[in-house]
């Protein structure tokens, strides 16, 4: 019987010393690829101009605004003089029904990039609430998650945008504590930001990471997720696009 429960202290003692030797090695992990994520952060932003944003306009001038815009639309033909000029007829059925997606066979969206040392980024993602900051890769590969989040698929432009990363405490380890209401702000390659509000977190099965774009495509313009800690869910966050981004 003592020789049994020997055995079973140092089975013990053994699981023991693992779970904390892992737990260390995940931390040396996290703060390895923070100094790494946070290198590539300072380049790119040194790469990515700067775009001065539009003051926030009154209620009298959205006004002034939209009366202008209405004018206009309601006015004479704005092609009529260049029609003329050049002796063509000028059909409004061609103008009001031209689709530019019926008109070429592809019409896609490419996210600006940027290469960084031997890497290519699409932006950086900015998290106010809390306190973080971090570049995005342009695709996903278990290297690239290893240095900083990644673009998982989708763009801002086309409203299906999903970011996956690492659950390093300061890559997306912290998500799940985002509220409902929470700014994020990604900023791309041409300096344009995108400003989006925390819709709500929930948790996906981790065999079930098609539920990520399905859901996506039909109600959240930006999706984050990350891992939780034991592996065997997705901790995924689901936000809105605002209509102040520039």
């Amino acid at each position: 019987m003592n020789k049994l429960w020997k055995i079973l202290v140092i089975l013990g003692t053994l699981m023991l010393v693992s779970a904390i030797g892992l737990c260390l090695y995940n931390y040396h992990e996290g703060e390895e690829a923070y100094i790494q994520s946070q290198y590539a952060l300072k380049g790119i932003k040194e790469l990515i101009p700067e775009l001065p944003e539009e003051p926030e306009m009154t209620i009298e001038e959205k006004a002034i605004q939209q009366e202008k815009e209405f004018e206009i639309m309601a006015g004479d033909d704005l092609f009529k003089d260049y029609d003329m000029a050049h002796g063509i007829e000028s059909d409004p059925e061609i103008y009001l029904n031209y689709n530019p997606d019926e008109n070429s066979e592809e019409n896609p969206y490419e996210m600006p990039i940027i290469q960084y040392d031997t890497r290519w980024y699409c932006g950086y993602i900015t998290l106010p609430s809390l306190n973080l900051e971090l570049p995005v890769l342009d695709g996903w590969s278990y290297d690239n998650l290893n240095i900083a989040p990644c673009c998982y698929e989708g763009n801002p432009e086309t409203k299906d945008f999903i970011i996956i990363a690492h659950n390093y405490n300061n890559h997306f380890g912290q998500i799940g504590y985002l509220d409902s209401g929470d700014e994020i702000i990604f900023t791309d390659c041409n300096g344009k930001k995108y400003r989006y509000t925390v819709s709500y977190t929930e948790y996906i099965d981790g065999y079930n990471v098609g539920q990520m774009s399905e859901n996506n495509n039909s109600a959240w313009d930006l999706t984050l997720f990350t891992c939780t800690l034991n592996g065997q869910s997705r901790v995924t966050v689901r936000a809105k696009l605002n209509d102040d981004s520039i």
